[in-house]
Order: C-alpha cells, then sequence, then structure tokens
C-alpha cells in the first residue's frame, strides 16, 4: 500500500543524529580521560557509572528497535513518520 504524507525514515533521519551523538561521546571521553577510568568510575562512583549506562543505552534505543520490530512484524508507523491504514 501507498504510504499518503511522508517517506519511510530509514537510517537517514533520527538514527543517524543518535548515533553520531552516541560516536562524540566516545571520542571525547577516549581523547580526555586516563587509561582505567571506567574502572575507578565503577570502583568510585557507582551511580554515575550506571547513569552512564543507562544513557548510552536509551542513545541506542532509536538504532536497535525500529528494526526489530520491523523482523518481528509489529508496526512502526510512529517511529517512520507515516500513518497505517
Amino acid at each position: 500500500r501507498a504510504r499518503t504524507g511522508a517517506t519511510r525514515m530509514g537510517a537517514g533521519s533520527h538514527a543517524l543524529v543518535a548515533l553520531t551523538a552516541l560516536v562524540q561521546t566516545v571520542q571525547f571521553v577516549w581523547a580526555t580521560q586516563p587509561k582505567g577510568w571506567l574502572l575507578r568510575l565503577m570502583d568510585r562512583e557507582p551511580i554515575v557509572f550506571f547513569s552512564c549506562f543507562l544513557s548510552g543505552v536509551g542513545l541506542s534505543m532509536p538504532i536497535v528497535v525500529p528494526p526489530i520490530r520491523r523482523t518481528l512484524g509489529y508496526s512502526t508507523s510512529q517511529i517512520d513518520g507515516y500513518q497505517e491504514d
């Protein structure tokens, strides 16, 4: 069936923005922190570590979830920006 209004959004849209933010954050942390900083962070500040972990999971969700939903046959119309009939 033809979609009305908008085209299906792919990796060139919201997922690309989330992926770019994630990559830039990793590059910044990698360049500014000494070796072993992750182990020290887990040991000394577990709440901060867990918060960073959850933000990484949240940033990866727009990239990971839509393909899984399509594979399982679920609707992705709200994610893709079109209405199903």
